[in-house]
Parts: structure tokens; C-alpha cells; sequence
């Protein structure tokens, strides 16, 4: 029974990438792809954690690209002054700060996360105690069974 109970109070976290090759090739895609895959991995991150702060960096990422394209369309080979500076702004923001941001914001663990209905960290000590004293009966569970009913 007490493992029943574990399993069911125990939420099992998001599985989490955590090679660090993983992190590095992803941190790499944009700089690999000249910029022009630089939404990727903060689209890798929005899809797992599914916060605000992630699809805003996905949206400024993808805007970025989508700038440095048009400015590239646009923009004659021999380009000098401050089209070149856009030029290179785009092509830096679009390499270096999309890999920079893959490579911090890139999640290190999976925390252990308690059910919402139970406040923070509320039933996770009862239950692991509850285990503990199952198994040091040796019974496999909470309580022995119930006495028999003697009758004098």
C-alpha cells in the first residue's frame, strides 16, 4: 500500500536533457547555421517549459532572422557605412546572442515537483516516513493485519 501511495503523490518531472554535448550542440546550431537557424534552440526551450519568458525569446529570435534576411535582400554585395553596421549587428545577435542564450538558459535539472493540491512540499515527507516504516516491519505494509475479534 505504501508504494501504491508513493506512486501516487510522486509526479514524475519533465525528462530533462542533460549531456552536456546536447547543451554544447545546441548552443552551436547558430553559429554552424551563420544565424539562419538562430530561433531553433529558444524554440527547443519554449516547447519544454512553456513559460512566457521563453516564447518571448523565441519571438525576438525569429524576429531577428526575419530582419536579417530582409536587410540581406535588400542590401546591395558592396554595402559600407551604416548598412554594413546592420548589417553585422543582425548577423552578431543572430549567431552569438541566440547561442549565448541557448547555452544559459539551457535547463540543468528536472526538480522534483509535488502535486499543486499539496502545497509546497506538504505530503512528500509523510509518505517517504509512511515507506520507511513499512519497510523497517518488513511486511511491505503500513499496518499489520487487523486483529481478530476475541470474544470471552
Amino acid at each position: 500500500m505504501p508504494r501504491l501511495v508513493s506512486r501516487v503523490l510522486k509526479v514524475p518531472a519533465a525528462p530533462v536533457l542533460r549531456l552536456p554535448a546536447v547543451r554544447a550542440g545546441f548552443a552551436a546550431l547558430p553559429v554552424v547555421s551563420l544565424g539562419l537557424l538562430c530561433p531553433v534552440p529558444s524554440l527547443v526551450l519554449a516547447l519544454r517549459r512553456r513559460t512566457r519568458a521563453d516564447w518571448l525569446a523565441f519571438a525576438g529570435f525569429s524576429a531577428v532572422l526575419v530582419a536579417w534576411v530582409t536587410e540581406l535582400a535588400l542590401t546591395p554585395d558592396d554595402t559600407h557605412g551604416a548598412l554594413f553596421g546592420a548589417d553585422l549587428l543582425l548577423i552578431t545577435l543572430s549567431m552569438a546572442g541566440a547561442s549565448a542564450h541557448a547555452w544559459t538558459a539551457w535547463p540543468r535539472r528536472a526538480a522534483r515537483r509535488e502535486p499543486a493540491w499539496l502545497g509546497r512540499g506538504a505530503g512528500g515527507a509523510a509518505v517517504e516516513q509512511a515507506a520507511e516504516r513499512a519497510e523497517d516491519m518488513g511486511t511491505g505494509q503500513v499496518a499489520g493485519p487487523l486483529p481478530e475479534r476475541v470474544e470471552e
